[in-house]
């Protein structure tokens, strides 16, 4: 009984602590409210601005951050109706919706949700064009769904605007979750006027989107990250109804299995597809194992591996390819990128202008040769032991690595523009491969610039360290180098603590450059 009447006591204080804090800010509000309608007083009497065109001070507020322009709607009645007319509109629940009690939380999300369907309304209600719709929610999975009824009913209104982009930004989906989705069906986004689609996060494809009539004839852009799908073939059907599509995202996509266990019910994208597409000018696409691409007019590519599961890549056809990224590839997972594909990347691809390779294991002996290769980049290729490049037209060479063994690197041919930029990350002990590493440049006339950055690299484990350790307890008894090519840029990174005995191993190593070099 007793503790009864102290819950009943505790709760009958927070409900008059939070009348005082809602009294409190009414008051403020009011406050505000009269600083704000004598400041329009003063600024409609001073403002000059606002006599300009409606279409000039919307150009005006598109160049404004999100903050600057909400502010504006305070400056004058005219700036007002400008803000709530602007076509480009955004709204987030994060700036209405804070931690707090439940019932105060009850108030922001209605609050929040009346203040959405009015900006949608004033549009619908006037018929005003929406250039730019994006919607972004955080809140729990359980608080949204019992908003989706609103999502649909705003994004139904953003079409009959005849909304040109639309976003919608969800929290990220999580395997143990997926009837938690916010459902989306075709009609509620099937805008003739869409020409970008920006979806992410906790979002489900229906299976309406697998009927024939479903079609985005205006599409141009579709990114899609972290989205699920009730049947893999959705997409593809959907990519194949965008006859004007020039970008395509998938990032991190989902297929739903009901069928299976409840931690196995929902699993990555296997497979996508994609032909036919004459207007495709690019595509990013990452977790995917199997792509398929055929596009004839495809300048650029962006695949992201990083699966253990094997991973198969077809786009041989795309002969005016300029750009191709490849990350977390490995040789032993890959069925596609062989010896023999890098030899042949010119008879391949005839336009490629741009190759990187990020964490990819590929091969330790790769030679890659291009006629018409302008830009290259190795990132962390740690199973990499030796590189020939046949490149007579490489203008820019970067190489990013973290490791112990520096490989061997070679120029077949390139171009008297070239510019080497190369960044190293290394254990101290390791650093007496320096020398051996920088000669391998040995017609540095060939380079217009051979910049090298050493960052430091620290391990806590002391048996890492093998006998060169002694060089780094003292850096004199390392024997002078011999000279090496002349090196226009070199950049030493060191931590505080390690930064004289640092300088002093590098010295020794370049001793014949360093009234060239350090500066």
């Amino acid at each position: 009984m007793k503790k009864e009447k102290e819950k009943a006591r505790n709760e009958r204080k927070e409900e008059e602590e939070e009348e005082e804090e809602e009294e409190e800010e009414e008051r403020a509000a009011r406050r505000r409210r009269r600083c704000s309608e004598n400041d329009t007083i003063m600024i409609e009497k001073m403002d000059q601005i606002s006599s300009l065109p409606e279409i000039i001070l919307h150009d005006i507020l598109s160049r404004l951050p999100k903050q600057d322009a909400i502010k504006t709607s305070v400056l004058s009645k005219t700036w007002r109706e400008i803000f709530c007319t602007f076509p480009i509109l955004s709204i987030c629940d994060r700036e209405s919706i804070s931690r707090s009690s439940k019932r105060k939380k009850d108030r922001q999300i209605k609050t929040f949700l009346d203040y959405g369907k009015q900006r949608l309304l004033r549009f619908s209600e006037q018929g005003l064009a929406i250039k730019e719709f994006k919607l972004k929610l955080s809140l729990t999975c359980y608080d949204l769904q019992l908003i989706y009824p609103d999502v649909d009913q705003w994004l139904k209104l953003a079409s009959e605007c005849d909304v040109q982009t639309l976003k919608l930004c969800l929290p990220t989906l999580k395997e143990d979750d997926p009837c938690l989705c916010y459902i989306l069906h075709p009609g509620v986004i099937e805008a003739r006027s869409l020409n970008k689609l920006v979806l992410k996060g906790r979002i489900r494809f229906d299976k309406e989107f697998l009927n024939p009539s479903v079609k985005f004839s205006s599409l141009r852009v579709l990114s899609l990250s972290y989205v699920l799908f009730d049947d893999e073939g959705a997409i593809e059907h959907v990519i194949s109804h965008c006859p004007l599509i020039e970008h395509i995202t998938l990032k991190w996509c989902y297929v739903y299995n009901p069928q299976g266990a409840r931690d196995k019910q929902i699993s990555l994208m296997k497979s996508v597809s994609m032909h036919g597409l004459q207007k495709l000018k690019g595509v990013d696409i990452q977790g995917v194992q199997n792509v398929y691409i055929d596009a004839p007019n495809i300048e650029k590519i962006y695949y992201d591996a990083d699966s253990d599961e094997p991973c198969k890549m077809n786009f041989d056809s795309c002969r005016n390819l300029r750009a191709l990224t490849l990350m977390n590839v490995k040789n032993e997972f890959s069925f596609t990128f062989t010896a023999t594909w890098f030899l042949h990347l010119s008879s391949k691809f005839p336009f490629l202008e741009s190759l990187e390779l990020v964490d990819c294991s590929v091969f330790e002996n790769i030679k890659i040769s291009s006629s018409q290769l302008k830009a290259l980049v190795l990132c962390d290729c740690s199973t990499m032991e030796k590189l020939e490049i046949d490149t007579p037209n490489l203008l820019s060479f970067r190489y990013y690595y973290a490791g112990d063994d520096l490989p061997s690197i070679s120029f077949l041919s390139c171009s008297s523009q070239l510019e080497v930029n190369v960044r190293l990350n290394m254990i101290h002990p390791r650093l007496y491969q320096l020398k051996k590493f920088v000669k391998q440049f040995k017609n540095p006339q060939k380079f217009s610039s051979l910049s090298l950055s050493i960052h430091p690299c620290i391990p806590s484990d002391e048996s890492f360290y093998d006998d060169e350790y002694y060089y780094w307890e003292d850096p004199y008894s390392l024997p002078p180098t011999l000279s090496v090519p002349s090196i226009k840029h070199l950049v030493i990174r060191s931590i505080r603590e390690v930064k004289s005995k640092y300088s002093l191993l590098v010295n020794r190593l370049f001793y014949s450059l360093c009234q060239k070099l350090f500066h």
